[in-house]
């Protein structure tokens, strides 16, 4: 089937606004996924919710190569310099299109997992992935994102940060408190780079592309200090934590939210068992979010496929130890062995992601596709070293 199809087929849930109810656009995310599901031969599986998730698979029993990630409503912060805003679902309707067009080169068993979003609901993707772990166990997954410019060098990340929010009631409890003294105890306990960390922060140092980058990912700049190589490994291996209070306060829901962004092995349950400890008996502490940091080896499949695209589409590979941001990553790793890597393309000049052209949305489904063959262990033309 043309890309060009596909891109028809998901015109009417991409040109829906960011405001749009949950609820309205799930009917359009559904006819369209069910719809790529009878064209790719896969099984359209939905997790029947408030807010639905969904799973394109192959039948029980049949081996999966790859496993892909994608969402189909806005994320509800802003996700830039990540992603485009509100490019969600031209990622999504990028990701089949792309997986169609790798299935007319060779046979690749894939799963397709559809979250509402990427950066909140972990509890229940994390279920999700669960339940359906051995349809979806494969030895690489892959998130397509759109990126707004082509940077000269594509980057690729070994990991990603995690990010725990916690919920606050009680009267005379200090959220403030709470959060500062999680970070310190959190920062005497981190981790910190690895010896490969060190060499790649080295070089991402060296570069004004990469630091300037970095800048764009920071909420808050003053809360990372240093310069240079010391400023990415502060704000790539260093917790950092913030508080949120609600405008008008009310009495069911929290008066602050702490929002954790956490690194090695820091677990969401046991922030969640300090912070309660930290606000006393007198006081209440939830968990509303537990994204798991992530670690991703530089040979694994995904990486080696991203590091040799890279050089087709850029001067090649800008590899961070991390992302700078959250991930599900490490939700994908804890449910499935696997870790997910994520990978931008950058959308064409003047591309809207509400209607993409059908020249620019073939572009980025051509990226994505080779993305997905190289995944695979699919040879193409590219890769050889004597091809023109």
């Amino acid at each position: 089937m043309e890309s060009f199809s596909y891109l028809e087929l998901f015109q009417p849930l991409m040109s829906l606004g960011r405001e749009t109810l949950p609820q309205l656009t799930a009917v359009e995310a559904r006819k369209a996924l069910a719809g790529a599901a009878r064209i790719l031969g896969l099984e359209f599986i939905e997790k029947e919710d408030v807010i639905p998730s969904f799973l394109l698979t192959a039948p029980s029993g049949s081996p999966t190569l790859l496993t892909l990630f994608a969402t189909w409503h806005a994320e509800p912060a802003p996700v830039t310099p990540a992603a485009v805003e509100s490019a969600e679902r031209l990622a999504l309707a990028v990701t089949l299109a792309a997986l169609g067009a790798a299935q007319t080169v060779a046979s690749v068993p894939a799963s397709v997992v559809v979250a509402p979003a990427a950066t909140h609901g972990s509890r229940g993707l994390a279920e999700f992935l669960g339940l359906h772990r051995e349809r979806l166990q494969a030895p690489a997954a892959f998130w397509v994102r759109a990126i707004q410019e082509p940077p000269p060098r594509r980057r690729v990340y070994l990991g990603a940060r995690g990010r725990v929010i916690l919920g606050v009631w009680g009267e005379g409890v200090s959220a403030y408190r709470i959060r500062d003294e999680l970070v310190r105890q959190l920062g005497d306990e981190a981790y910190g780079p690895r010896p490969l960390d060190f060499e790649l922060l080295r070089k991402l140092g060296q570069s004004r592309s990469a630091l300037d980058f970095l800048e764009e990912t920071l909420e808050d700049p003053q809360t990372v200090a240093g310069e240079g190589e010391e400023r990415l490994r502060r704000a790539l291996f260093e917790p950092r934590g913030q508080v949120v209070a609600p405008p008008v306060p009310h009495k069911d829901r929290p008066q602050a939210w702490i929002i954790l962004e956490t690194t090695e092995r820091m677990e969401p349950a046991d922030l969640h068992h300090r912070a309660q400890e930290l606000a006393g008996s007198g006081a209440r502490v939830e968990m509303a979010e537990g994204f798991l940091w992530d670690r991703l080896s530089i040979h694994h499949p995904a990486i080696q496929a991203e590091i040799s695209l890279s050089k087709t589409v850029s001067a090649g590979p800008d590899i961070w130890p991390m992302a700078p941001w959250p991930t599900p990553s490490g939700l994908f790793t804890r449910a499935l062995g696997t870790p997910l890597a994520e990978w931008g393309i950058p959308l064409p000049p003047s591309t809207a992601v509400r209607s993409p052209g059908s020249e620019a949305f073939q572009a980025m489904v051509g990226e994505a596709s080779a993305l997905m063959l190289r995944g695979a262990g699919v040879a193409l033309p590219s890769d050889d070293p004597g091809a023109e």
